[in-house]
Formats: structure tokens, C-alpha cells, sequence
């Protein structure tokens, strides 16, 4: 039984979903930018009916500060104890959730820590996501677009009940994408000794060496951080084959993906138009790339006989949303 510390009555409006239970007061959240000086028309959140798995962590000791481990050997992560996990969904369109079970309630005035996780291709089903360590399968498979992938989306949040009502003390979940995207513009070469005007020669469009399996973290450290998404290293040799997607305005074709891992070359098999003969060429600057958690990568490549010549690289922030909604915590990288 979790040690509690009365925070004062709630109504049977606070508690979104779940029993009540009086002179406590249960935990409210709300995923996205609640920032008053965006309006609604244009703040972005989670959409309606989404689904996320929700860990909460608090200190459980009588003597207990801010500064304690949330945990040690002799006192590990215990359900009910030190730490609770819901299912929540969101239930209106300013991003606003209500628990699918069991409520959480502020065990008392010290930090708590929350670590919500979601897929983002899987957002209208629920998850079940209990362990410690998720693992994610990367490999292409019989998938056919970038949205059967897998596209875990972590949020972390650290806060304590100083407010004297539940919506004061309302947790605000901003999630971030914790593999990364890759995204593979191509066009014709302007010497001329490629032509793909009929958008059909184009066998296939690799990144080498990428990783089959990524994990992403669901638990804290004893200090209440969270650790960096990690993957099983591949050998070079290994090729995941990118999704053929719209193509992007100036370019003939666009493949995307989401990898993780060390890049160690993109690979594109093509064809001539008129012998049908195969080339491959293989993008060097790409080889050896640590693919970061939540960054997108974008090749734009102008297509040569048996070689490539890169136009533009860019590599940004691979964001769930355009907002500036930060929580009040870090997750290591």
C-alpha cells in the first residue's frame, strides 16, 4: 500500500475516470501545449481518443526528500508502493485525458515523476507497455508505408502538488519521438546521364547497417532521469529498404523510413531506361551517422551513372508538433 499524505477533498469532476477517494487529490493530465498564449484554434495536441501508458514514481519513505533515490537495491521500484502504471486516453480535443482504470493520486508535497509512452502510428489502440525496457522491431518485414512502423513517442514529466486544486496542479505531457526518421529525395542528373522522367526506374532505396531492434526506456533511474533509447548493433552488410512516399515538390521520388542505429551508407539500386542494366550507388557521406532519437535526416540527391552526387543534407528536429511546450524535465542524450 502506497504511503499517502491527505492534500485536501476532491470532487467527482476531478477525477476523470476511476473511483473516488476522498481527502486525497488524483492527478490530472493534459498532453500538448497548454500554453494560455497560444489559442486553441492553433495549439497542437494529442488527438482525441488517443491512447498512452502512464508510469508515476514517488518517494515512499517517511524521512524522504526531493534528494532521495526513488529507489535502491534493497528498496526497489514496487507497484503500489514507489510507483503506480495506467492506461489513460485522451478525451476531448484539447488534449485532456481520462484514466481507462485506476486513478493516480499526489502520494504527497515531495517531486513525483512521470513517464508516459505511446505509439504514434498506434495512437487509437491500447497499449500494454508494463517493462522496464521496451523492445521495438525495426526490420521492414510486410510493411508497406512508414506508418506500420513502429514510432514509440516518450514523455517525461517531474512535478509536485504545490497548487491547492488538482487543475492547478495539472501535468502538461509533451512526447518525443525516440528513434529517428529518414527521409530520401532523388532526382535526375543534371549532366544528363540519368534520366528517370517516367518515374519507374528506380529499383530500391537502402540505408545500411541500421539496427532491427531499438528499446526504449519505461522506467527511471534511481535520481529520476531517464536514459536514452539504445539498439542491437548490425553489421554493414545489413539493409533496411526505405518506403516509397509521395513524392517531395522538385524531386522524382521520396522513400522514408524510421531507423535507428549507425547509418553506414544509403544504397540505391537502379536501373538504365533503355538496357535495363543494374547500377548501385552507395551515398559515402551517409556511412557512419549515429542516428539521434527524435531527429529527422533529409537526403536530397541528384542521381548519376554509378554515382551519387549529394545536393543538400539537412538533419533537424523530428518533432510530434510545432510547439514550445517544454515539461519540466530531461531526458539524457
Amino acid at each position: 500500500m502506497a504511503i499517502a499524505l491527505t492534500l485536501g477533498a476532491c470532487s467527482d469532476a476531478e477525477v476523470e475516470n476511476g473511483g473516488k477517494q476522498q481527502g486525497l487529490m488524483p492527478v490530472l493530465f493534459s498532453a500538448g501545449n497548454m500554453n494560455a498564449a497560444v489559442t486553441r484554434a492553433s495549439a497542437p495536441y494529442m488527438p482525441y481518443e488517443s491512447y498512452f501508458v502512464c508510469k508515476m514514481f514517488f518517494h515512499a519513505g517517511a524521512n524522504d526528500t526531493d534528494s532521495t533515490e526513488y529507489y535502491t537495491a534493497n528498496n526497489p521500484l514496487t507497484a503500489d508502493v514507489n510507483m503506480m502504471t495506467e492506461l489513460l486516453q485522451i478525451d476531448n480535443q484539447y488534449g485532456n485525458a481520462a484514466y481507462k482504470g485506476n486513478t493516480f493520486y499526489w502520494q504527497n508535497r515531495k517531486d513525483h515523476v512521470f513517464l508516459a509512452l505511446a505509439d504514434n502510428n498506434k495512437l487509437k489502440e491500447p497499449q500494454a507497455f508494463t517493462d522496464e525496457l521496451i523492445d521495438f522491431d525495426l526490420t521492414r518485414g510486410a510493411k508497406t508505408e512508414m506508418g506500420q512502423q513502429p514510432d514509440p513517442i516518450l514523455a517525461y514529466a517531474k512535478a509536485k502538488p504545490a497548487g491547492a486544486t488538482s487543475e492547478a496542479n495539472r501535468v502538461k505531457l509533451y512526447f518525443k519521438h525516440q528513434f529517428a526518421q529518414v527521409q530520401v529525395n532523388i532526382k535526375n542528373s543534371q549532366d544528363g546521364s540519368v534520366n528517370l522522367e517516367n518515374n519507374t526506374y528506380i529499383k530500391d532505396v537502402e540505408l545500411l547497417g541500421v539496427t532491427k531492434k531499438g528499446y526504449v526506456p519505461f522506467s527511471i533511474t534511481p535520481k529520476g532521469e531517464v536514459d536514452k533509447a539504445t539498439f542491437e548493433p548490425e553489421s554493414k552488410d545489413y539493409a533496411f529498404s526505405l518506403f516509397e512516399a509521395t513524392p517531395t515538390a522538385g524531386y522524382l521520388k521520396t522513400y522514408e523510413g524510421i531507423a535507428y542505429g549507425t547509418m553506414q551508407g544509403i544504397q540505391i539500386t537502379w536501373y538504365e531506361a533503355d538496357t535495363k542494366v543494374e547500377h548501385k550507388a552507395i551515398l559515402k557521406k551517409a556511412i557512419d551517422v549515429k542516428l539521434v532519437s527524435g531527429t529527422k535526416y533529409i537526403y536530397n540527391i541528384e542521381l548519376r551513372r554509378s554515382v551519387i552526387a549529394q545536393v543538400v543534407a539537412e538533419i533537424a528536429d523530428w518533432k510530434v508538433d510545432e510547439s514550445n511546450y517544454e515539461a519540466n524535465g530531461t531526458i539524457k542524450n
